[in-house]
């Protein structure tokens, strides 16, 4: 009977085991990682998945705890918080770290990429490499570049076809000087806050439109306030991950190969789940009741010559050279020099299954 009672319970235990996955030690390294963006979008996902890979090829000496939504402040402050080492990690869009790093705000230029593969390819390649390591001399230390995804103008006044239908608007835009140009550029104010502010400020009409991605439309349900959306496109968006500089050295070498690698699997991924979810989030758009417009190509022309000024004025934000290198990588990609790059990217996100299901249940 003892014997029995003994194999039961020893039955039970190695059940327990098998079932509460891998035991880890006490972590060497308990790290925070913030974001603000709605928790189970696609760079939340993002997040924990990192989190959990990094913890499980490191046996768990590094944990990494995700907070989301803007739960340790806006963009400026957890920025902010990396450079002090408040917050080991974070991901943020360029047009916050370019309060820190100007040369970022190239990124931003309107129009300058025509496919995600020419994202790609400008940001995985040298001129991307380029930016990141100017976050050494800022206090962090840049890993990679994940996708926010296009960003799209919206309004509560009326349909947006033309550029012209902008002008006059109070457009909510991050707090980067490449952003509030734009809006200038196309006649409307400029009106910069914190992305947490802005669905209240939209509810209570203290601006007219914003431009962000439809990810970001729908999960901060911006379609109670706006009921015009245009498809424009008008900026590819990018967060960046970065780590606390101090931090970042003072991992094992083997530890930030480790983060790296992960890092890059989790980029590849991330990007191809915001693609699928951007297309999906747009038709959730429509179902409640948003008007969204697809620009044909004679508007598309007239949006890019609206915003072609801008180029001029980047100049004094960052560089010309870097404008000039920008300028030129997007001539080229126009008359097919990367053509073996973007075919690179097709094959390799073809490979690649992502839980679209999952993430979109979350928010039907």
């Amino acid at each position: 009977m003892f014997t029995k009672i003994t194999e039961l319970v020893s039955g039970l235990v190695a059940l327990a085991l098998f079932t509460a996955g891998p035991a880890f030690a006490e972590a060497r390294y308990k790290l925070k990682l913030a974001h603000v963006i709605t928790a189970g979008t696609p760079i939340d996902v993002a997040a924990n998945r990192l989190a959990a890979l990094i913890k499980e090829r490191t046996k768990g000496e590094v944990d990494i705890k995700v907070y989301p939504a803007s739960q340790l402040g806006g963009e400026r402050a957890i920025i902010e918080g990396v450079q002090l080492g408040t917050i080991e990690m974070s991901f943020t869009t360029t047009g916050a770290i370019g309060g820190f790093a100007p040369e970022f705000q190239v990124l931003d230029l309107p129009f300058l990429f025509q496919s995600y593969e020419a994202a790609y390819t400008y940001l995985d390649g040298e001129p991307g490499d380029r930016l990141l390591k100017l976050l050494d001399r800022k206090g962090m230390h840049g890993v990679v570049y994940l996708e926010n995804g296009w960003r799209n103008f919206t309004s509560s006044r009326n349909p947006l076809k033309r550029p012209a239908d902008l002008r006059g608007q109070k457009i909510r835009v991050m707090e980067s000087p490449m952003y509030m140009g734009l809006i200038r550029t196309l006649h409307g104010t400029p009106m910069p806050m914190a992305y947490s502010e802005l669905p209240n400020a939209l509810l209570q009409k203290v601006i007219d439109g914003q431009e962000n991605p439809a990810v970001n439309v729908y999960s901060a349900k911006m379609y109670e306030s706006q009921p015009y959306m245009i498809k424009d496109q008008h900026t590819y968006n990018v967060f960046i991950f970065k780590v606390n500089g101090k931090v970042w050295k003072s991992l094992p070498e083997n530890f930030r190969q480790t983060i790296e690698t992960a890092a890059i699997e989790v980029r590849d991924f991330q990007r191809k789940l915001n693609r699928e979810a951007d297309a999906a989030f747009l038709k959730l758009l429509q179902d409640k009741g948003m008007t969204i417009h697809v620009p044909n190509p004679d508007e598309v022309r007239a949006w890019q010559a609206a915003a072609a000024p801008l180029y001029e004025e980047a100049k004094k934000i960052v560089t010309p050279a870097l404008i000039a290198e920008a300028v030129k990588f997007r001539s080229d990609w126009e008359a097919g020099r990367y053509h073996t790059d973007a075919q690179g990217y097709i094959e390799r996100f073809a490979k690649i299954s992502v839980p679209l299901d999952d993430v979109m249940r979350k928010f039907n």
